[in-house]
């Protein structure tokens, strides 16, 4: 069967469609009580077809006349989001206008061509109400659609992609009732202006039933308006790259807020032009250094694009970031604070994003974790899931860090972890998930690594990275909340403690579970994938058999098996029945070396193991060890680094 997609790259063209239905509303129906208020869908006739093909021949007729100037005839530029993640061209969009049926087009330039000609009006009203055009663009293209689940239209950029859709919906113009249209675009702005005339800040009712819980029990809802009588002042408004702000003085200012680009997840100059290749048609007579370039300015986005720097879009993100850091460095007082979020499923982009931090002089003041986009579901519409958002607060290092130890750091992070027990205890209680108690716990973890960075040494002359440090915290803080369970041995390595320490004594776990565990230790559910110790199928991660690892080590070169969890795998595997492996021919072979962590693993498989065979295997894999180890000469202790016990 041919693919749909290699079909219409063919043609060079959008795929073919067919009207085959429209939502109505009937008033009587729904007065008189009939099913679905009233709404109704009917099937397409000549009458529709005659409508639309109308729109056409006079979309036709004016797109090169008196509407030549309001509709976009820009191409669609080679980018990340529309030609990598999602190959438009393949679907046949090559121009912006492409995205929009005839009909549409006739629209969306009548409309702009009113909002810049019509009347009187002052400009600054004409841009307001370009701010309901933006938003009816959203909901009058080819990449709305019909969501069946919540029977209603679905806006394009509902996950923020350029997925092509296959179940299309066109939106009326000038109803009453209906999703998009251009009477509901509009409310956001009229909102806008009643809320500058008369600003309000919402309560949490939650928070308001500890302070007050009579006020509290007459309300309703999750939070209730409550008007400051605060007047909204003038701002200033400055478009450009926050790598440069010279419009603005050194230490002028007392706080920065900002929300960064969470590494490649989302691409927003490449999002933007959906909508600027169409705004810029009113707006680049009054603003031509703004709005005079055909697409939006990309070459300063701090963002891992992979279509603009193919060669290292990761660090073209983080050398970036810590540019736009130093510069909101030197606008800060001295006492000044920097607050932004991130959000991001994954733990690279966070890791760059401190690195890039600490090195621009900054320290972590807090951290709160929030879970505002935890609805927006699992791959949902093909978008990617962002399943954390951490406030993080941070100041101006303001004196050089002091050089600690890694161990004696590690001592103070739990001193300090432990304090928050109670508050932590109190909060689990009232139903604040294991998952967010752990990034608290990290979090605080991190404000102190974060004073000393730059200076944590592991060993003489060589500090401790950040992924390093996370890695490592994690740990401390896993096996502190732990208490009572036996941790894996403090010198095995320290992804192998990590897999052991997730997975415990089970023989699977499910990917969302093993994801929000393995948050903010900088590992990942592929990391134990790729060594072999675990595969995933129907989204459940099942360890491996060590009868089946060991026989896949059986007859290759054991120079190589130089991992801990490694060797302790292939050890127990040639020690279940019937294995046809000799253990202790592996031991004696000359190119098999020992982990230090070696049998201190196989005592605690013994110990965890994920069922009897198992630790039955490693039982007698421990006696195998030992009766080896009797026969060799003895060897030096080596050192534990890290001062593990003292902990």
């Amino acid at each position: 069967m041919q693919p749909v997609v290699s079909a219409v790259e063919a043609t060079g063209k959008t795929a073919p469609t067919s009207i085959y239905a429209i939502q109505g509303y009937a008033p009587k129906r729904d007065s008189a009580g009939k099913p679905y208020s009233g709404r109704f869908f009917a099937a397409c006739d000549s009458a529709h077809a005659g409508q639309f093909d109308a729109a056409y021949a006079e979309w036709e007729e004016r797109k090169d006349a008196d509407l030549k100037d309001y509709w976009p005839r820009s191409e669609i530029p080679f980018g990340h989001m529309t030609h990598q993640r999602q190959p438009l061209p393949r679907h046949g969009y090559l121009l912006w206008a492409d995205m929009f049926n005839p009909r549409q087009l006739l629209v969306h330039a009548q409309l702009l061509k009113a909002i810049v000609e019509t009347g009187s009006f002052d400009w600054k009203v004409r841009e307001y109400v370009l701010g309901a055009f933006q938003q009816y663009l959203r909901n009058q293209n080819l990449f709305c659609f019909w969501d069946g689940g919540y029977d209603k239209l679905v806006p394009h950029m509902s996950n923020n992609n350029y997925h092509p859709k296959s179940n299309i919906v066109e939106n009326s113009v000038f109803p009453s009732l209906g999703r998009g249209n251009w009477i509901s675009c509009t409310e956001g702005i009229v909102e806008g202006a009643e809320w500058a005339a008369q600003p309000w800040e919402p309560v949490s009712i939650e928070s308001l039933l500890r302070r007050d819980p009579v006020l509290a029990d007459q309300l309703i809802g999750k939070s209730e308006k409550v008007f400051p009588g605060d007047p909204v002042l003038d701002v200033t408004l400055h478009q450009g790259s926050s790598t440069d702000l010279l419009q603005l003085e050194s230490g002028s200012l007392d706080l920065v807020i900002t929300d960064p680009p969470f590494g490649g997840l989302l691409h927003y100059s490449e999002l933007s032009d959906f909508f600027y290749v169409w705004l810029r048609l009113a707006l680049k007579g009054k603003y031509p250094d703004i709005f005079g370039a055909e697409y939006t300015p990309k070459s300063l986005e701090a963002v891992a694009n992979k279509a603009r720097e193919p060669e290292d879009p990761d660090g073209f993100y983080q050398r970036l970031l810590a540019q736009c850091w130093r510069e909101a460095n030197r606008l800060l007082k001295p006492s000044g604070i920097l607050a932004f979020t991130f959000h991001h499923s994954e733990d690279e982009p966070w890791v760059a994003v401190l690195e890039s931090l600490f090195d621009a002089g900054y320290y972590l003041e807090a951290t709160y974790p929030i879970r505002s986009d935890e609805t927006k579901g699992d791959g949902e519409f093909g978008s990617k899931t962002i399943e954390y958002d951490i406030i993080h607060v941070c100041r101006k290092r303001t004196e050089e860090p002091k050089a600690v130890s890694w161990g004696r750091m590690r001592r103070e992070v739990m001193a300090d972890v432990r304090q928050l027990q109670a508050m932590l205890e109190n909060h689990a209680k009232e139903g604040l998930p294991a998952a967010d108690i752990q990034v608290i716990r990290r979090g605080k973890a991190l404000e102190y690594f974060s004073r000393h960075y730059g200076k944590v040494y592991v060993d003489e002359g060589r500090t401790i990275s950040v992924k390093e440090a996370l890695v490592g915290i994690n740990q401390l803080i896993d096996e502190d909340a732990d208490k009572g369970k036996e941790p894996p041995p403090v010198n095995a390595e320290p992804i192998t403690r990590q897999f052991l320490r997730t997975f415990g004594s089970a023989t699977e776990m499910k990917r969302d579970q093993l994801q929000k565990f393995l948050k903010g230790s900088i590992t990942t559910p592929d990391d134990f994938e790729q060594r072999g110790w675990c595969s995933e199928k129907s989204k459940v991660f099942t360890r491996v058999n060590p009868l089946d690892f060991a026989r896949e080590w059986s007859g290759k070169h054991k120079r190589r098996l130089t991992s801990d969890l490694d060797q302790a795998l292939v050890l127990i595997g040639a020690c279940f029945d019937g294995s046809g492996i000799n253990a202790a021919d592996t031991l004696k072979n000359e190119n098999f070396k020992p982990h230090v962590a070696l049998k201190p693993l196989l005592e605690w498989l013994h110990r965890h193991g994920p069922d009897q065979a198992n630790r039955n295997a490693a039982s007698l894999a421990v006696s195998i060890y030992k009766a080896w180890a009797a026969t060799q000469t003895a060897m030096p202790q080596q050192a534990s680094l890290f001062e593990e016990y003292e902990v």
